[in-house]
């Protein structure tokens, strides 16, 4: 094994040498006379790329409130909005509502016909309030629930 003293001089000759101070001068003054003057009053001009972001986005957005709207998210929210509860149990529907908690993308999914989907799955809340008309009590139902949501994709 050779002693470090030898290394180090061999690792300093594949170095450069360094530029001299007038070298060093002549290159900057060269740079910056190619570079011309600088312009005065310069305002950047918007790509307008951004307003295409939003609006893409907000289509988005739209295609999946109508999705949302348009196909109900279990087949049970549409039967309870629809079938009035018997009187003689003595309870009265006061509210119900159903909100989303949070929506998170899952990619692509195929679908058992070899079709390419976006999966969305959906944290969805349903709350009902119901009034114990004997007692006289509020009673509120609350009913967590996890679902995804397939959306064809029709461009690539």
């Amino acid at each position: 094994m050779q002693a470090p003293d030898p290394v180090e001089t061999i690792l300093a000759r594949l170095m450069p040498p360094a530029l001299s101070q007038d070298a060093q001068f002549d290159i900057d003054a060269m740079i910056d006379e190619l570079a011309g003057s600088e312009p005065e009053n310069v305002v950047g001009i918007s790509s307008g790329r951004w307003q295409v972001r939003a609006v893409i986005g907000g289509g988005i957005a739209a295609a999946i409130g109508a999705l949302i709207a348009v196909f109900p998210m279990s087949p049970t929210s549409r039967v309870a909005a629809v079938v009035p509860m018997p009187a003689a149990s003595g309870l009265l529907l006061l509210s119900e509502s159903d909100r989303i908690e949070s929506m998170t993308d899952e990619g692509w999914q195929e679908n058992p016909d070899g079709l390419a989907m976006r999966a969305i799955r959906l944290n969805a809340v349903e709350e009902n309030s119901v009034l114990d008309e004997e007692s006289g009590m509020v009673v509120q139902i609350s009913e967590d629930r996890e679902e995804i949501l397939l959306v064809p994709i029709s461009e690539f």
